[in-house]
């Protein structure tokens, strides 16, 4: 999982730097803007079926096939639904402003590899970690980067049309995702049990698999739903450099995405034996590495994010600054990562799904408030503070389960 994670880490950077490069700042910001939409709506893409799907492998339930085809018929139709959604709010907050079309147009393209593709892609991953293919999953996650990687790199290298870049990338990435989804699906299908389609849709997976989407769903709004409010309010152009600042946050934590894809299925064993305290358990082992990584990554990035950005990428330098003050959000996430798993694994995704819709609801409330006053920054105060809130509430939530589980073998 580290080689798959460390080499998403390598693709996924130099993609998303030369994307920068490639697109500038206003049209980075108007892609920031897009991609914040596909990542709130994408967890409702499936409806939960990969989390549940990865819950059953690991349980060793033998239902595997008529899984595997509900969750691919329920990804399809979950697919237009959002997208249609998407859609209106895209005509909801930019129909008024000028760049409307092109966003529109944009997410359009992009929902079908970043929502339908992309699922699927993630769906044969979770299948093969649950059935100890780990290689296999680690080569997904690898090709999923570079294949975007290639995608800008292509147009890097031919496009000649600075006007159509933007519109040639998206095109450009759309291609390359489909090739990977249909090579991924046909070596899925040589590896495990075929889908079956004929079964009906149970409706008590539906409303399982509808808690994971909320609770992922949820983790997207407060994470992204201040880029969405920052191109409605501010600029495209001040909008692509907090988004740049973001992205590097995010390769930052690709490693904990490792650990944290590796460790999921564990915790649905542990939690099926030992309960919440064996998950409580669980979560304080994997924490120790993932807490030395990230403060060790928080300080090189603090001293040399800003030489690497006036050397290699100038037109971003405003993004420094903005960088600085996120840093301390990497801290908080791996601690609220872990210990949400740990909840999740012990059967309280329920509980973990109300936290993260309450959390959502406030940070959306917050970031309009203090984008309105503050632009800019706050967006960055109302993303420290949501965390901080999240890590909080995720922590006292976990700490009370355990609390009373012990409370009853007394």
């Amino acid at each position: 999982m580290i080689y798959g994670q460390g080499g998403r880490m390598v693709f996924q950077t130099f993609y998303f730097l030369l994307l920068a490069v490639v697109l500038g700042p206003t049209d980075y910001g108007a892609f920031v803007i897009v991609s914040s939409i596909l990542i709130i709506l994408g967890p409702f893409c499936g409806m939960g079926f990969n989390s549940i799907l990865t819950r059953d492998i690991s349980a060793g339930k033998n239902n595997f096939p008529e899984l595997f085809g509900s969750a691919i018929k329920v990804t399809f139709y979950s697919y237009f639904c959002l997208l249609l959604i998407g859609e209106f709010i895209i005509l909801l907050i930019f129909g008024n402003e000028n760049n409307y079309g092109i966003i529109a147009l944009m997410f359009l393209i992009l929902s079908v590899a970043d929502l339908f593709f992309l699922k699927l892609n993630e769906m044969s991953a979770q299948i093969y970690i649950a059935k100890n293919y780990v290689k296999r999953a680690s080569h997904i996650f690898n090709f999923i980067s570079l294949s975007r990687f290639l995608s800008v790199f292509s147009i890097f290298l031919f496009a000649n049309s600075e006007n159509a870049m933007l519109i040639m990338w998206v095109i450009t990435y759309f291609a390359f995702s489909l090739i990977l989804s249909i090579v991924v699906y046909i070596g899925t299908l040589r590896k495990v049990e075929s889908p079956v389609f004929s079964i009906p849709l149970k409706m008590s997976q539906l409303k399982e698999g509808v808690f994971f989407s909320i609770g992922l769903s949820s983790q997207g709004v407060y994470n992204d739903i201040d880029k969405t409010l920052l191109g409605r309010f501010e600029s495209a152009n001040v909008t692509g450099h907090y988004g740049f600042a973001y992205k590097v946050l995010d390769v930052l934590f690709i490693p904990v995405k490792a650990i944290l894809a590796l460790t999921f299925p564990m915790f649905f064993k542990v939690g099926e034996k030992e309960g919440v305290y064996g998950t409580y358990r669980l979560a304080k082992k994997v924490l120790i590495p993932l807490f030395f990584y990230c403060i060790a990554s928080v300080i090189i990035a603090y001293y040399f994010f800003p030489i690497i950005i006036e050397l290699v990428f100038p037109a971003y330098t405003d993004s420094i600054k903005y960088f600085t003050l996120l840093l301390p959000i990497v801290v908080l996430r791996v601690f609220h990562y872990v210990f949400a798993d740990a909840l999740t694994g012990a059967g309280f995704q329920k509980e973990r799904s109300y936290v993260q819709i309450f959390i959502a609801a406030f940070n959306f409330l917050l970031s309009f408030i203090l984008i309105l006053t503050f632009s800019i920054y706050g967006a960055i105060y109302a993303s420290l503070i949501s965390d901080a809130l999240m890590l909080l509430t995720i922590s006292l939530l976990l700490l009370k389960k355990v609390k009373n589980e012990k409370s009853r073998n007394i």
